[in-house]
């Protein structure tokens, strides 16, 4: 049996994440709970009543210092996990941190280049799209189910984040001060490391188009949509909003030269398909891979940590950014 692995949880910003992560890790799944920091008393009670850790604290450096934490994960909002990264890093801890990994680029090379000096694996979830199911989709690719990619259309409408299980108004992820964009890269981010894996190619032109059309307010955006065009003469569209309510389209088609792969996820749950001109057959896709813990969990077991995993993520950072400078010049940006 695999020796289970040490986790801190620092920050419950990105509950959304952690929920996952503190559940797998307090179930034994490879890793074992060691402690769950957060600078919110109340916020603390509901995990820990839920959740059963070695102990919760709101001292970060504490978890961060603790000798029987292995891994810490960096949930805190963006800002601050640039922050809580680097002193997990020095203090020689593998890190799995929220997504984005930093507010901009040159924070995000910092941070790897600490991780490669320390030999330690820094991961970020937005990396989260490799898992089972898409690697199956990725073979099937590779077997030419459609032929040739021609092109991606992906489409997902969410509401607005919310800052706690059953809380609205303001949150982390619509405050530019501690997320470096809004409602586009939110999901869109896990979209672009998703084909850069399908494809194994890269991004090689950005648009971009955004606006706020529900929550002018919002000092982020509310819509986005971008087309990239791949390596391999891929053209992928993406939309992704925070303008639903009460409904969540979720849906992706690969288009190709002899037919098409259609998934549906979220609100309606249709089966996913293969449509050739043979007719059209349901296909099964795994699940989206596992625990949320598994990829890192798997790195820091086998010792990888040079390249720095974290590269492919600060990768899809400089996408993000393409996409939102497109917008903000009008014009396309050659990656």
């Amino acid at each position: 049996m695999a020796r289970q692995i040490g986790v801190g949880v620092v920050g419950l910003d990105h509950w959304y994440t952690a929920f996952g992560v503190v559940e797998q890790a307090a179930r034994g799944q490879g890793a074992r709970l060691v402690a769950v920091a957060d600078k919110s008393r109340k916020r603390l009670g509901e995990v820990a009543a839920k959740y059963k850790a070695g102990y919760v604290t709101t001292d970060f450096e504490k978890v961060i210092g603790d000798p029987n934490v292995d891994l810490v994960c960096s949930l805190v909002n963006t800002r601050d996990s640039v922050a809580v990264t680097r002193e997990a890093l020095k203090a020689g801890k593998h890190v799995a941190c929220v997504k984005p990994m930093a507010m901009t680029l040159r924070q995000a090379d910092a941070l790897i280049a600490l991780a490669e000096k320390q030999d330690r694996v820094l991961w970020s979830f937005d990396q989260l799209g490799r898992g089972r199911a898409n690697a199956e989709l990725k073979s099937l690719l590779k077997r030419g189910a459609i032929g040739e990619p021609l092109s991606l259309f992906q489409t997902m409408w969410s509401g607005l984040p919310k800052p706690w299980p059953g809380k609205t108004g303001p949150s982390w992820w619509t405050d530019p001060k501690r997320a470096p964009f809004g409602a586009w890269a939110d999901h869109g981010i896990y979209t672009i490391d998703m084909l850069r894996f399908l494809f194994e190619a890269e991004v090689e032109v950005a648009h971009g188009e955004i606006g706020n059309l529900v929550y002018p307010d919002l000092k982020v955006e509310d819509y986005g949509l971008a087309t990239l065009r791949f390596s391999n003469g891929v053209v992928a569209v993406i939309e992704d909003t925070w303008t639903a309510a009460g409904f969540w389209p979720h849906w992706t088609k690969f288009v190709g030269t002899k037919g098409v792969i259609h998934i549906e996820r979220g609100a309606y749950g249709d089966q996913p398909v293969l449509a050739t001109a043979k007719g059209v057959k349901p296909i099964k896709l795994g699940q989206r891979g596992g625990g949320l813990l598994d990829p890192v969990l798997a790195l820091v077991r086998k010792g990888v940590a040079k390249p720095s995993p974290a590269r492919e993520s600060r990768t899809n950072l400089a996408i993000a950014f393409a996409v939102y400078r497109s917008a903000a010049t009008g014009r396309y940006v050659r990656m």
